[in-house]
């Protein structure tokens, strides 16, 4: 287990922290009536004008908006590895695949004829050094195996393969589901191997996402696929914090969607489905404001480790994703007190 003083880093990012959107930001943006007025907010008043300064006086789309707000993430993380070693570096690097994955996806979308490029484009996530593949070039590309024939020398090649010949609908769901496992084997135990026993918190909020993302699975597989148990279980992912595979097939194999609340009843997930009208619409919000909780409580601990670290990025992550919900409110003109109900974080509303 590589060791490092960590004070100098937490120090960091605690001063980025303090930068980040407060509550009053959140309910100024809330009450702006536009896009634009949004992102001057963003520009004249919070740190995200180190990534949005140069689109100043121009027209702005949504789309760009939004990718400005990511790469404010992948600077933040940049500025980050100048105080890690390079162990740490790696691990923050294998975090950081995600967005690699998500692009991915995205040409295969466009490959098998599912999106137009245009669309694949707005949505590509920039993150410049941190990726050796050129996706622009990918989407050039007119078929699966053309794909994979200019990825041939990435990890992503064997995990793809034995699906290119698959009906259109089943290659899309298991190369989701493959890339997505292969993302997390890789993250955690990278993690654990880097991390070992002396920095468990730092694993505990991964490994807890790993245990909701199965659940979740579990969930929307048995109740809107044609899959059986057993393909079901196929897809599940490993390194769970409370459940193992063992109490992933427990589950399974008692499932009753009308029934779901009893089952969790007095466990710590019982929050995901012990809800009345709302449980498809906004089962990923309380996933990730059950997760923005963790996050947040170890990154105001005074322990000093990489957990602080993990946590503060997820923190900035989840703060972007409640910026770019209030941003993309505008366009259904939504009350302040329902654009709340969609945000990660809890902000009251009053009336």
């Amino acid at each position: 287990m590589s060791s490092m003083n960590f004070s100098t880093v937490n120090t960091k990012i605690s001063a980025i922290k303090a930068k980040l959107l407060s509550r009053e930001d959140f309910i100024n943006i809330m009450n702006l009536h536009s896009v634009q007025e949004i992102f001057d907010y963003l520009n004249d008043n919070t740190s995200f004008r180190d990534v949005l300064w140069d689109l100043q006086g121009r027209k702005i789309h949504r789309n760009d908006f939004e990718k400005r707000l990511y790469k404010y993430q992948i600077t933040v993380v940049e500025k980050l590895f100048l105080y890690l070693n390079q162990d740490y570096r790696d691990l923050i690097q294998t975090y950081m695949l995600r967005y690699e994955i998500e692009n991915l996806k995205l040409v295969f979308e466009f490959v098998r004829g599912r999106k137009k490029k245009e669309a694949i484009e707005e949505h590509f996530f920039t993150f410049g050094k941190h990726s050796n593949i050129n996706f622009i070039k990918l989407l050039q590309k007119d078929s699966v195996l053309d794909v994979l024939e200019e990825i041939k020398d990435t990890k992503y090649y064997r995990i793809i393969l034995p699906y290119a010949q698959s009906e259109d609908e089943k290659f899309n769901f298991y190369v989701e589901m493959m890339l997505d496992k292969y993302y997390y084997h890789q993250l955690i135990q990278k993690s654990q191997k880097l991390l070992g026993d002396k920095d468990k918190k730092s694993t505990e909020i991964l490994r807890r996402r790993v245990d909701l993302y199965n659940l979740e699975w579990i969930y929307r597989g048995l109740k809107y696929f044609d899959m059986s148990k057993e393909e079901i279980l196929n897809f599940v992912l490993d390194y769970g914090y409370l459940y193992n595979y063992n109490k992933l097939k427990d589950v399974v194999y008692k499932f009753d969607v009308n029934d779901l609340a009893d089952q969790f009843r007095n466990t710590p997930y019982e929050f995901l489905f012990d809800c009345e009208n709302d449980l498809d619409l906004f089962m990923e919000r309380r996933i990730d404001h059950y997760l923005y909780g963790k996050s947040l409580s170890l990154f105001n601990s005074s322990i000093l480790s990489f957990g602080k670290v993990t946590a503060f990025i997820e923190l900035v992550d989840f703060q972007i994703k409640d910026i770019i919900s209030v941003i993309e409110s505008k366009r259904y003109k939504m009350p302040v007190e329902e654009i709340s109900k969609y945000l990660i974080r809890t902000i009251e509303v009053v009336e």
